[in-house]
């Protein structure tokens, strides 16, 4: 795929839908890609849990996407979602595992999709290192495109059944109020605004 098809298929996905998922959402990230992605076409379907790029390691060592969409009978786009700031390098290493290694995946394999959840404070200041992760991808030479999700502190002001349940948990007082994408093909990246608040 070129980077106007990835930012295509990004742009297709009804982001206004990640507005009412409260908490972590990992899952419902998950969910989410994997529901858009098979509504987009009856050839699409999904791998949960992707099989591992390497083969005869056992569980043991070895790296495994979040999901793995498919088109057809084949392997198309290994999906990483992380809400860690810790482990972004981690789910970028393993999305490049499925894209460099000469494997199963690499020769069907059209790019890495790393979805990011953040909190932020203040300023509304990145904190999961978006220029770091970048200049990471930058180095290799696969298609990789980056989804930063970002989320603001609410103010749940009235004692409503819902917002007395967002309270009793640090991750659920959070709102997402803005989703950016920055791609990055060999020769060429892009980025822009999928929604915001």
């Amino acid at each position: 795929m070129n980077i106007t098809e990835i930012e295509g298929l990004l742009r297709s996905f009804r982001w206004i839908t990640l507005q009412r998922m409260y908490g972590c959402a990992h899952s419902s990230i998950i969910g989410f890609i994997s529901t858009e992605w098979i509504n987009a076409s009856p050839d699409n379907s999904i791998l949960d849990g992707a099989p591992s790029p390497e083969i005869g390691k056992g569980r043991r060592g070895q790296t495994n996407a979040d999901i793995l969409l498919c088109k057809g009978d084949k392997p198309l786009i290994p999906v990483e979602v992380e809400t860690n700031v810790a482990n972004y390098c981690k789910k970028l290493e393993s999305l490049f595992s499925y894209l460099e290694n000469n494997n199963n995946f690499s020769r069907f394999t059209e790019f890495g999709l790393l979805f990011m959840t953040n909190l932020c404070t203040g300023r509304m200041s990145y904190q999961h290192n978006w220029e770091k992760i970048k200049r990471r991808v930058l180095k290799g030479r696969n298609a990789i495109a980056l989804v930063s999700i970002i989320k603001e502190k609410a103010q749940l002001e009235n004692n409503s059944e819902l917002n007395v349940l967002r309270n009793r948990n640090q991750y659920y007082p959070w709102d997402i109020v803005t989703v950016d994408y920055w791609i990055y093909t060999p020769n060429e990246t892009r980025e822009g605004n999928l929604w915001n608040i």
